[in-house]
């Protein structure tokens, strides 16, 4: 098994492409430290995941706030020892509004939310990687940071393409203690609180959104999955400041 023992932090894992990954990884033998906001969401995923084998450990609460980034890394090394994945999966998408109803409120929300807690996040995991000499970091980015997105607002973009840049910058400074940094860049995923979107769409916002992908259907979290356990598996140590598309050729680049 590709993660046998390997000690992982998953981010957003209680629901949508974050538990898919959990549940995927403890299959393959990981030891999981599992976070989300919502105790009793969180709770459900571990459940699922303790099926596979091993009970995971849960930090419930906000990834914006230090605390939690700090209880996070504590408990791998209080319980295990060490640490050795930092999957950044938490993060939260927009409504779409006129430019001008954006609030500076919002705006700072979002960033924080999907770039600022994930720099946290990695900043805490690379000082705990970095004498071990190893490490893999996967950032979970979108086809908005890429290029746009007519499913959420400018401030979503703008804080996922800074997941792109911040996963290149980190990848120069922490290949030397051989960890890795990628991110993976799905298209419009079908979790569930996607799919209460898509389906608020009349039929023709539907047709014209599958029109403009090539394999004419939206993702599912079954499609994002392996990306992320290959960049964080030892089979993509030769990979690293990467975006790995998954977006069934909606943008090819």
């Amino acid at each position: 098994m590709r993660f046998h023992n390997k000690v992982v932090i998953i981010t957003g894992a209680s629901d949508g492409i974050g538990k898919a990954t959990a549940l995927q990884m403890a299959h393959e033998g990981a030891k999981l430290i599992l976070n989300a906001r919502r105790p009793e969401l969180l709770e459900a995923t571990a459940q699922e995941v303790a099926l596979q084998g091993k009970v995971p450990i849960t930090v419930p609460g906000d990834i914006c706030e230090q605390a939690t980034i700090e209880a996070l890394v504590e408990q791998a090394i209080q319980q295990h020892g060490h640490l050795d994945i930092l999957i950044n999966n938490a993060g939260g998408s927009t409504p779409v509004r006129d430019l001008e109803s954006i609030t500076p409120e919002e705006w700072h929300k979002t960033l924080d939310s999907n770039l600022s807690s994930m720099f946290f996040c990695c900043q805490k995991a690379a000082s705990v990687m970095k004498p071990q000499v190893y490490g893999r970091i996967v950032n979970l980015t979108s086809l908005a940071g890429r290029s746009r997105t007519i499913v959420a607002g400018p401030q979503y973009t703008a804080s996922k393409a800074g997941v792109i840049g911040l996963t290149r910058h980190l990848a120069g400074i922490l290949g030397p203690f051989n960890i890795t940094v990628n991110s993976v860049a799905p298209g419009v995923t079908l979790t569930g609180r996607v799919q209460k979107r898509w389906e608020s769409l009349s039929l023709a916002e539907q047709q014209e959104v599958l029109s403009a992908i090539p394999l004419r259907r939206l993702g599912k979290t079954g499609d994002v999955v392996p990306a992320i356990t290959f960049l964080a598996s030892d089979e993509a140590a030769y990979i690293t400041g990467a975006v790995l598309d998954v977006n069934g050729g909606r943008l090819m680049c």
